[in-house]
């Protein structure tokens, strides 16, 4: 065999390694960016299943608002319709900025630093919307008294210490339960882009 036959063969064989190392990266690509797109989907259809029940809630308090007649009831209505139809579409626009990241798109540390900012907006507007259903259980408790009819529930002096008790006890316990599947789920999506190369 000749030195240029050689050479020929070597060439071929390096651009062979090469088209198939590039591959070999696209399918790994093609398969980090699949279980991102699952871990960050579990969070996701909580998500989704949370909004669908809000904005069913919020259906019901405006197909029921014609019988509210307390003008101050009427406004705690409105300001609830409001916190349980803005909450979920936030939660759901930051999770959506987390969702479309591309690992693909630039180096490593650019998706990192990308991923850390999306994640620090979705933990904000989780935060925030935890204060606003601490306001939201406290809120709909006289509209939907005046709904319950008379005599309500509400005017029941024991009602006012075991309803919030209960209420905000339930709801801790429900938001750390969550609080800790979306950490779980945020932190193995940050481990995914971490193996990058």
């Amino acid at each position: 065999m000749e030195l240029e036959e050689m050479k020929s063969l070597w060439e071929d064989l390096s651009v062979k390694l090469d088209k198939q190392e590039k591959i070999q990266k696209e399918i790994i690509m093609e398969i980090t960016q699949k279980k991102f797109k699952q871990k960050i989907g579990r969070i996701v259809y909580s998500e989704l299943l949370g909004s669908i029940i809000c904005f069913a809630a919020a259906g019901y308090f405006i197909y029921k608002f014609p019988e509210l007649n307390n003008a101050f009831n009427q406004f705690l209505m409105v300001i609830n319709i409001m916190l349980i139809t803005i909450i979920p579409i936030f939660s759901l626009r930051s999770l959506w900025s987390i969702n479309k990241i591309n690992l693909a798109e630039s180096s490593q540390a650019e998706v990192m630093k990308h991923f850390v900012k999306e994640k620090r907006r979705f933990w904000i507007v989780q935060k925030t919307g935890l204060y606003l259903s601490f306001l939201l259980l406290l809120t709909i408790i006289p509209p939907m008294a005046e709904l319950a009819g008379s005599p309500p529930i509400s005017q029941k002096p024991w009602f006012w210490w075991i309803y919030p008790a209960i209420g905000i006890v339930f709801l801790i316990f429900f938001v750390r339960f969550i609080t800790s599947s979306y950490k779980k789920s945020l932190k193995d999506s940050e481990s995914l882009i971490q193996t990058l190369e």
